[in-house]
């Protein structure tokens, strides 16, 4: 009788430690993958973010040709400078967003959107001291939707950079370098915010 609870004592301390081995390799198997999982819709979501970012840049670039138009039909020849350098920063902004690659370049990105908006902010200073312009129905249109565009850059670079805080946090976790440097992931950078970003691009008048 007591041979026998041994013997059982014995197969029930084995089926224990199988169950433990079982465990142990499921978590080691189920934890890199719900990291690596958690990587890959991290880094959708930068992805998703910066396409909506270069999105609106672009959108603020397509409205400079209309705003040069109307602009050219009521400013000086003394202006023909300033609206060439806005025509040329919003030119060079386009031309970046058609050219772009697989990954983001906030830095360069960042650039370009601060120069197009210091060019377009003196312009609309500008065109605030001709009373025609501020009538006219077409500019009024073109300045409502400029500062709509302006409003959405600034949304999609809060979404952009909180989606790179979420990525980059997940990169930082033990788990998270092991997988990613399996996967060849690695941070990305913030988009950051201009000297004087704080202040909107005025594109409505007193």
């Amino acid at each position: 009788m007591d041979e026998s609870q041994g013997s059982s004592r014995r197969i029930d301390g084995g089926t224990v430690r199988l169950l433990i081995i079982v465990l142990l390799g499921a978590v080691l198997i189920a934890v890199p993958w719900l990291t690596h999982n958690r990587l890959v819709d991290s880094e959708e979501r930068v992805a998703a973010a910066w396409a909506d970012v270069e999105s609106t840049l672009q959108r603020r670039a397509d409205l400079v040709p209309n705003l040069v138009r109307s602009v050219q039909q009521h400013m000086s020849y003394e202006s023909e400078t300033m609206v060439r350098l806005v025509r040329e920063r919003a030119d060079a902004l386009s031309d970046a967003l058609a050219t772009a690659r697989d990954g983001a370049d906030p830095a360069r990105f960042a650039g370009l959107e601060a120069a197009l908006s210091r060019e377009l902010a003196r312009l609309m200073r500008q065109a605030g001291e001709h009373p025609a312009l501020r009538s006219g129905d077409q500019f009024l249109r073109l300045q409502a939707q400029l500062e709509g565009s302006e409003n959405r850059i600034n949304v999609a670079r809060l979404r952009y950079n909180a989606a790179v805080r979420d990525y980059n946090g997940a990169l930082r976790g033990f788990i998270g370098r092991w997988v990613a440097g399996s996967l060849g992931l690695v941070p990305r950078d913030y988009f950051e915010a201009r000297p004087g970003a704080e202040e909107p691009v005025p594109v409505a008048f007193d």
